[in-house]
């Protein structure tokens, strides 16, 4: 592995959590070099995006993530969140309000009373404040059901985002919102490697200066445009892949004196 000062690195890392920064069981090593490495560099600015709700995400990372981040984007970018210098967690009600103002609220009832897309429903648990949070039901077609959706937005005179992830889970948001408008609104003035594994971190690439696509990943490269014309795809699963990106190639944002955009 590369060596570098700490003084080299300045930089803002984002990261889905399932199925990219935390492990499988015998990847835990590799989470402890990752851990490791952010915490002998302070100036990698860390920040997890995550479908998950905010009780959801912080549950997870009491649980398995010992360095945490500065901010928490959680609902697939409906919701961002800043660690206090107490520790806990206070809400951006700037990008908060931001959200509330794209998004209908009566959305959710509206699509009851027309009836779910076949194939299509709730997914249990998760509250309708700012997206619609819906899974694919057993043995059905999940690009299928997304264009049912979209028709159905369609009839309804609806403008929404209909993002589908993870091979069953379909979220409706704000026309505009996803991770990546969670990131933007942060106004960090330093390169942005972005590292995910599904269809919900596409925004997230497409603001990042390096978009890391996760070596387990089932989405196929390459793709024609942006930002897949720019994507690295990390050679190891999980916080090894993220490590191994971040040392060989993040050098390359312009981190070695410190540059920001």
């Amino acid at each position: 592995m590369a060596r570098h000062p700490a003084s080299a690195f300045s930089l803002h890392l984002v990261s889905d959590l399932d199925g990219t920064w935390i492990p499988a069981p015998e990847q835990m090593a590799g989470l402890g070099r990752l851990e490791a490495f952010l915490a002998a560099h302070p100036g990698i600015i860390l920040t997890f995006a995550t479908g998950r709700g905010l009780a959801s995400a912080l549950d997870l990372l009491e649980r398995r993530v010992g360095h945490l981040p500065q901010h928490l984007v959680t609902d697939v970018g409906t919701t961002l969140h800043h660690r206090t210098a107490q520790g806990g967690w206070v809400e951006d009600l700037a990008y908060a309000r931001w959200v509330a103002g794209r998004w209908p609220e009566d959305l959710k009832d509206r699509l009851a009373r027309a009836g779910w897309p076949e194939g299509v429903r709730p997914q249990p648990g998760v509250p309708a404040s700012r997206r619609v949070a819906l899974e694919l039901e057993p043995g059905g077609d999940l690009q299928l059901a997304a264009a049912r959706l979209r028709a159905l937005l369609g009839r309804l005179g609806v403008e929404a985002e209909v993002l589908p992830s993870d091979r069953r889970y379909l979220d409706l948001l704000p026309p505009g919102v996803d991770k990546g408008s969670a990131v933007r609104h942060l106004g960090i003035p330093l390169p942005v490697m972005a590292c995910g594994d599904s269809e919900n971190d596409l925004g997230l690439w497409r603001v990042a200066d390096l978009p890391v696509l996760m070596a387990d990943s089932t989405l196929p490269l390459p793709r024609p445009g942006p930002p897949w014309d720019r994507m690295v795809r990390a050679g190891a699963p999980g916080p090894e892949g993220i490590l191994e990106v971040l040392v060989e190639r993040g050098w390359r944002l312009g981190l070695s004196n410190g540059r920001s955009r």
